[in-house]
């Protein structure tokens, strides 16, 4: 029987999780542990997940850490005696001593196309660049990032009304349908890698909260696809309004595209000419709110 550790901290590890723990068809693989953040650690993790709640359903071997490389998380994930270790959604690159510690290796699930969409945030990116044919893929993990072989990959639609959370769980059901096909090979030892071509890689670089703000003298779609891909559980896409003489931050939660107003929202013209429908806003240190009901005395401008 294949043992199998995962280190994750989203809801993508934890669909990933479940499946282990739920499927007659992993029946081979034994879930040996699991790695995750504490919490206080997670703080700028917008999607963090703890799966406190799976502990206590599953009596999971759980280790909650500031760093995977620390040594305490190191003896833990040892102890455990994995023959593979799963990564999901985590940020801190494995030292080789990490690496080095399962039977047949580390492998990495990374939700975009690679070679296409190294490095970071790169969902948010996917929507905010207007990619359409995206995908997820499972590779094996060196001490560079998004560059080992690639053992799985699974494509999908990001759809236009598609926002971060919900292209996530479409990572979340890929996850799962590659775990289900190939978990109980790989936990077992086979390993059949395809070599990536660098040549077709292209790079995302982290995002800053500071990076979400919106300029509405860009076209309605760019405005459009900022707003959700940035949306909840991240930071969100804002902007800066007048609002009776005093400067005031407002968050977009949600919008539509639409040269007609729409119920409980408000209109903007963007540079282009064509509109785009605010819904869901949020002043700073203010509840979330219909954009229709709390705009009202403020003033929308193109940025320069």
């Amino acid at each position: 029987m294949g043992r199998v550790v995962f280190i994750a901290c989203t809801n993508v590890g934890r669909a990933m999780i479940e499946a282990v723990l739920g499927n007659k068809a992993l029946a081979g693989v034994e879930l040996a542990g699991v790695v995750n953040l504490r919490p206080e650690a997670a703080i700028e993790k917008a999607n963090y997940d703890s799966y406190i709640d799976l502990v206590k359903k599953y009596q999971l071997k759980i280790y909650y850490c500031e760093n995977v490389n620390e040594k305490e998380c190191v003896d833990f994930l040892t102890s455990c005696e994995p023959d593979i270790i799963i990564q999901s959604g985590w940020s801190q690159k494995f030292s080789r001593e990490v690496l080095n510690i399962p039977r047949f290796g580390c492998i990495g699930e990374h939700p975009a196309p690679l070679p296409k969409g190294r490095g970071a945030a790169c969902i948010n990116w996917a929507i905010i660049t207007g990619e359409k044919e995206w995908g997820n893929t499972f590779f094996r993990m060196e001490t560079q990032y998004d560059t080992g072989e690639i053992y799985a990959r699974d494509f999908f639609t990001i759809e236009l009304y598609d926002d971060v959370k919900t292209v996530y769980d479409k990572v979340a059901a890929s996850s799962v349908k590659i775990i289900l096909e190939h978990l109980d090979a790989w936990a077992n030892g086979t390993l059949n890698g395809a070599k990536q071509n660098d040549s077709l890689a292209t790079h995302y670089k982290r995002r800053k909260p500071s990076d979400g703000e919106l300029n509405f003298s860009e076209n309605a779609m760019c405005v459009y696809n900022q707003i959700r891909g940035q949306t909840k559980p991240y930071p969100g896409a804002f902007f800066y309004a007048d609002a009776d003489g005093e400067t005031e931050k407002i968050y977009v939660w949600r919008a539509a595209l639409s040269e007609e107003n729409i119920e409980g929202g408000i209109k903007v013209v963007c540079g282009d000419g064509k509109g785009i429908v605010l819904l869901r806003v949020q002043p700073e240190g203010k509840p979330e709110a219909w954009a229709a009901d709390c705009l009202t005395n403020i003033k929308i401008s193109q940025s320069e």
